[in-house]
């Protein structure tokens, strides 16, 4: 009784909060409704899988969770995509535990085939291509070039023709990238996760992000979301 006290008085306090609980409980009884799975932390998709699916996890950390959640259950085949020299010993782990189901592609994905630097926080997980990032902004740092490919080249160099789910987490880099997609690009692409990042950058606001959604629903996608960071991209 006290706890549902204690919360009456916070949203009578902060209605705007009130709002935002309400708003999202809509939002997850949508996506409920549509069969849309959410997977901590952040992550929502069909759950169109079967043994023989590839997906592609760009920007996968460390843990990679994503794809140990997708082998788990399904017996598929994910190709993780991460640059990160310091997460190269714990990906490493998983290419052992998981194989032949789990394959690490030290990559960093751009819109053009060429090397780029990479900025390595040494104090988060997660470093950035772009030097104005928050955790490069504020953390220590090593910086190093990487191999970039565009996702036309990387899924070609997988040899498939049919992704079930792309996740692209990119640390701002997502912008620039989809600037310069195109339709036949993610022609193999059923699903397409994406995680923006308006948020740690300064220069980089929530209506960008807002522009990038209308670009890739103009290249054949509806959009889902459940808190306007987080969208799910898929096809009819």
């Amino acid at each position: 009784m006290k706890s549902l006290l204690k919360r009456i008085l916070f949203y009578i306090q902060y209605p705007n909060q009130l709002y935002a609980y309400l708003f999202s409980l809509t939002k997850q009884n949508k996506a409920r409704k549509m069969g849309i799975l959410k997977v901590s932390p952040n992550y929502i998709f069909f759950e169109n899988f079967t043994e023989n699916s590839v997906i592609i996890d760009v920007g996968c950390g460390y843990n990679a969770e994503l794809s140990q959640y997708l082998i788990n259950k399904y017996k598929l085949t994910a190709y993780a995509v991460d640059p990160t020299e310091k997460h190269a010993p714990a990906l490493k782990d998983l290419v052992d535990r998981y194989s032949p189901h789990f394959i690490h592609l030290p990559y960093a994905v751009v819109s053009k085939n060429d090397e780029i630097d990479f900025f390595e926080t040494l104090d988060h997980e997660s470093g950035s291509l772009l030097n104005d990032h928050c955790n490069i902004v504020k953390d220590r740092i090593r910086k190093y070039t990487v191999q970039g490919k565009n996702i036309s080249t990387l899924i070609q160099g997988i040899g498939t023709d049919k992704v079930e789910l792309l996740k692209l987490d990119l640390e701002g880099a997502e912008y620039e990238l989809i600037d310069h997609l195109t339709a036949e690009e993610l022609a193999p692409v059923r699903q397409l996760f994406i995680e923006f990042h308006h948020h740690a950058f300064r220069r980089i606001h929530r209506r960008d992000t807002i522009k990038a959604v209308s670009v890739i629903k103009s290249l054949g996608f509806k959009a889902f979301t459940l808190d306007s960071n987080n969208y799910l991209f898929y096809r009819s």
